[in-house]
């Protein structure tokens, strides 16, 4: 999930025309997006200059600057997170080196490289056990019983990741939230794969789970 915030947003496009109005403002892996009537799209690596002045935020790049009326605290915590490289993919999939990854039935070509960099226990076809993390591909509603699957191939402490269309055409977070519950899952995190797909992260509630707990956690 990227940051995100209220506010009021002012957009020059250098077309002429300044838009201003309350917004929503979010900071993706690629992107910044302001949403409402002032609506625009930044990618991050076009961005050259960051300022915080007064509680306000300027963004500079070549298609638009973008002013954003914070208190101060907020500002400058917008500017250092606008200032820091973006975090890459499998960071915020949580993948450790020499974690044994399953991925199943999951197309996203570059999802699928970063787990190959990052480790090279990597699984793939229709049956795997003892994983650290299950990547399971949905793309409807009836594809929601492969999250069964994935249970029988995690380690205790073992993480699923949901990944799935975003969208009116989709899979609603809530149905994965709802099959998540009726099999004693507990969602903890999401993260954007792609500007199709993003993924919900699942794991056995701590209390249901067995055997000492391990210097370092995975779930």
């Amino acid at each position: 999930m990227g940051y995100e915030t209220k506010c009021r947003a002012r957009v020059d496009d250098h077309s002429g025309t300044i838009r201003e109005a309350e917004s929503t403002v979010l900071l993706e892996t690629d992107e910044l997006i302001v949403r409402g009537e002032a609506r625009v799209r930044i990618p991050r690596a076009s961005i050259e200059r960051v300022t915080a002045r007064a509680g306000v935020v300027t963004i500079t790049s070549p298609t638009a600057v973008v002013t954003l009326s914070l208190d101060e605290k907020s500002a400058a915590a917008w500017r250092k997170k606008l200032e820091e490289p973006p975090k890459r993919l499998i960071d915020k999939l949580d993948v450790k080196p020499d974690m044994k990854v399953w991925l199943f039935r999951v197309n996203d070509e570059t999802l699928a490289a970063q787990v190959a960099e990052r480790t090279s226990n990597v699984v793939r076809g229709n049956s795997a056990s003892k994983c650290d993390a299950v990547f399971v591909g949905v793309d409807n509603l009836a594809q929601l019983e492969r999250i069964e699957r994935a249970i029988e191939a995690i380690t205790d402490r073992g993480a699923i990741w949901v990944v799935h269309p975003k969208g009116a055409g989709g899979v609603a977070d809530t149905a994965i939230f709802g099959k998540a519950k009726s099999l004693g899952l507990t969602y903890t995190k999401v993260a954007r794969v792609s500007d199709t797909h993003t993924a919900e992260k699942l794991v056995r509630p701590l209390a249901s789970r067995t055997g000492p707990t391990p210097s370092r956690r995975w779930g």
